[in-house]
């Protein structure tokens, strides 16, 4: 067994230099974390990405390293990794997710030519692929990459984890419909879906309730051949590597080089890819405004400012630089004299021991992204300050601001604020800045890199191992639970009843029960090792006028009340949230003339199956969320069924009644049918061998067997019902 990484970038580098060509592994944060964890799994490692060098260079020097992972490259035509990298990948997906919609440059052919390039990268993992391997695939290039796996290998356990934001619904929904319906069904193809905060993996899965209208239930969502859960997983650094690094000669040196260049100053430090994300200008603006209010700063600090080179090719990057340069240049001339430079810039990439010696040389670390998933540079600077001096001025627009909580935080667009922050950070003393630095430290040494990847992994196993894989409920299966119902001297069935005892109708009171149907419950409730229970979401009354004379048990309102002689109510307390329900619902039903509402003692439907089906999924949509912010810290759960949004009081489930209230006896066998969400809560207690849980009709289910419809349920009820003398039932 082993352990797949897809990323676009592999993990090491072709340099052809004087005629001789060096290949070296990557000792990059990502790939250490998976081959720690290797080490504890006992998995092997491969790596799955797109090739920078030609596929001629690959099979000439491929034997020639020593190898920690095996290296599967891939190889794309230019103009085909042109469009799916430049172009569509950072160009439209990139922009949008960090809330740049403006810069966003789509257009449909760099949008085939992604998923062309998903597909290609699809086959090789397929081609590699055996049972039990683990595949784990990063960031935006892959999006689609998950669901054009899993459609090869439905039981394969696929984790996918997103390095970006992820943009709310009013973002995201800029995207034309088929990007959008690719990217989200694409990642729903994972077994685990991470994200690097909560922020963004409840943005993710607002996306897919709203525009593909799929339920979740805890941040799951459950669909055909699997269910994938949605979390965060911050993800983080080398602690060790960091902090360590502070004591090696070769970093001492740079460091004492770098006093020695700015003696009686303090220094002001930022590194950042070239990207408008990064919020350079922003930064520089803030750092010329600190100067003009604080001018007792003057020629007492020093802004060292390094960007790192990326993307030239992308027009919008080249005007970043531009733009850039021109400010750096301003502010020095405006404020700089013939002995000191406000700012000092330096455009190249620095290489690790520099960049430690770097943070350890500067006062202040700013870090200031307009927009960022998770910022690394915060957590090494902060892991590598050894000495526990120094103060970490970090945006409150970085993922990275939600762990670092001791940090000073700033809003990148407020210059005047940050102005001040950088005075509150200059002249801090040093036992707070030890404090702070101590306190982010322990937290980075405990939630390390290594623990993320780990966390990840482990996550997206269990997930696939605890995904419930149901069976039909025919031959061999059905022959099993004949069998053993034969057997059994004391049997309890439980069954729903829209959509398992009757077909759904356009409107509820049409779906009534036939002649044939009562008289089945009747014979099976009259058989006194029978104990039957039809539980259900209609109100009691429905129910006692329908059913009432069969001799069954009936559970009304999802669990609301429970009848075994007489009514009796499970919950308690008052349902003061109903009318407010009731009137945001009445505004829906006075727009969708088709759409009704279903008042019931513990709980409000709104029904919109006879509404148009692209009008009615789109408005329910809107009423989930208004629904969700109106009842928040109300006593209630909402519901996203089969074409109706039902708002009910918590206590209301039916998993919680049968649990206290009547799976309390000793039962030698346990039958259960269902068809919509809330019956998963009935099948979620019962695990049991003697249990048959059955999920009628499609969809993901925790239910151990399947069965196609109404039709079928009818067919084997009648089969335990004709029982002969001597005990043996039939179909």
């Amino acid at each position: 067994m082993k352990i797949i990484t897809v990323s676009y970038r592999l993990p090491l580098s072709i340099k052809k230099q004087n005629r001789k060509t060096t290949i070296t592994p990557s000792a990059g944060g990502l790939a250490t974390a998976i081959r720690s964890y290797s080490d504890k799994s006992n998995k092997e490692l491969t790596w799955v990405g797109v090739a920078d060098f030609e596929k001629n260079i690959w099979d000439a020097y491929k034997n020639s390293f020593p190898k920690t992972f095996e290296i599967e490259p891939v190889f794309l035509d230019k103009k085909l990794n042109k469009n799916f990298y430049h172009v569509f990948s950072n160009s439209v997906l990139w922009s949008l997710f960090h809330y740049f919609p403006s810069f966003m440059e789509y257009n449909a052919e760099a949008f085939e030519d992604y998923k062309t390039a998903n597909e290609v990268v699809a086959y090789k993992v397929n081609a590699i692929y055996e049972p039990g391997d683990i595949i784990w695939i990063h960031d935006y290039h892959f999006m689609g990459l998950p669901k054009l796996i899993r459609e090869q290998h439905p039981d394969a356990t696929i984790g996918f984890f997103l390095h970006i934001p992820f943009p709310n619904f009013e973002i995201f929904r800029i995207l034309p419909n088929k990007v959008k319906r690719y990217i989200l069904e694409g990642v729903l193809g994972a077994n685990l879906a991470g994200f690097h905060t909560w922020d963004n993996a409840i943005h993710f899965t607002e996306c897919v309730e709203k525009l593909l209208g799929y339920n979740q239930n805890g941040f799951i969502f459950s669909q055909e051949t699997h269910r994938t859960k949605v979390g965060s997983y911050p993800i983080s650094i080398d602690f060790e590597k960091f902090n360590d690094a502070y004591d090696k000669p070769e970093v001492v040196k740079l460091r004492d080089e770098i006093s020695a260049l700015y003696p009686d100053k303090k220094i002001i430090f930022s590194v950042d890819r070239l990207d408008y994300s990064k919020g350079i200008n922003n930064r520089l603006n803030a750092f010329e405004a600190f100067l003009k209010k604080y001018p007792e700063w003057k020629e007492k600090v020093v802004f060292l400012l390094v960007i790192v080179p990326s993307r030239e090719e992308i027009g919008k990057y080249g005007e970043r630089k531009h733009i850039i340069e021109l400010n750096v240049g301003r502010i020095n001339g405006a404020l700089g004299n013939y002995k000191w430079s406000p700012v000092v810039y330096q455009y190249q990439a620095v290489d690790f021991d520099r960049l430690i010696a770097l943070y350890n040389s500067a006062d202040v670390a700013l870090i200031s992204p307009v927009r960022d998933g998770m910022n690394l540079v915060a957590k090494e600077y902060v892991a590598s300050r050894k000495d526990k001096r120094g103060v970490l001025l970090l945006s409150v627009m970085a993922g990275a601001y939600k762990e670092l909580q001791h940090a000073i935080t700033i809003n990148p667009f407020d210059t005047e604020h940050t102005a001040e922050r950088i005075q509150q950070a200059l002249t801090m003393p040093e036992p707070e800045q030890e404090q702070r630095m101590e306190r982010m430290q322990h937290y980075l040494k405990k939630h390390d890199v290594f623990v993320w990847a780990s966390r990840f992994l482990s996550d997206a196993q269990e997930m696939q191992a605890t995904d419930n894989k149901s069976l039909p409920l025919t031959g061999d299966n059905l022959n099993v639970l004949l069998q053993k119902f034969e057997k059994a001297e004391k049997r309890l069935l439980l069954l729903d009843y829209d959509g398992t005892l009757v077909q759904l109708q356009p409107k509820p009171e049409l779906a009534v029960p036939s002649e044939k149907v009562k008289l089945l419950l009747k014979n099976l409730a009259a058989d006194p090792c029978n104990e039957v229970w039809v539980i259900s979401g209609r109100d009691r009354n429905f129910l006692e006028q329908q059913l009432g004379d069969t001799g069954v048990g009936l559970v009304a309102e999802h669990g609301g009340w429970i009848k075994r002689q007489v009514w009796e109510p499970v919950i308690s307390g008052n349902n003061s949230w109903k009318q407010r329900v009731i009137s945001i619902m009445e505004e829906y039903t006075d727009r969708n003339s088709e759409s009704f509402i279903e008042e019931k003692e513990f709980g409000v439907a709104w029904h919109y199956r006879n509404v148009d089906e692209k009008l009615g999924f789109l408005t329910s949509r809107e009423l989930l969320t208004l629904l969700k912010n109106n009842l928040y810290n109300e006593p209630v759960q909402i519901i996203d069924g089969n074409k109706v949004i039902e708002v009910k009081h918590y206590m209301a489930n039916k998993g919680t009644t049968c649990r206290n209230n009547i799976l309390t006896g000793n039962y030698d066998l346990v039958i259960a049918f269902g068809d919509d969400r809330t019956d998963e809560d009935m099948f979620e207690q019962l695990s049991a061998e003697n249990e048959f849980s059955i999920k009628v009709g499609t969809g993901n289910t925790a239910a151990k067997y399947r069965v196609t419809d109404t039709g079928a349920v009818l067919q084997i009820l009648a089969g335990l019902e004709r029982v002969d003398s001597s005990g043996k039932a039939y179909l």
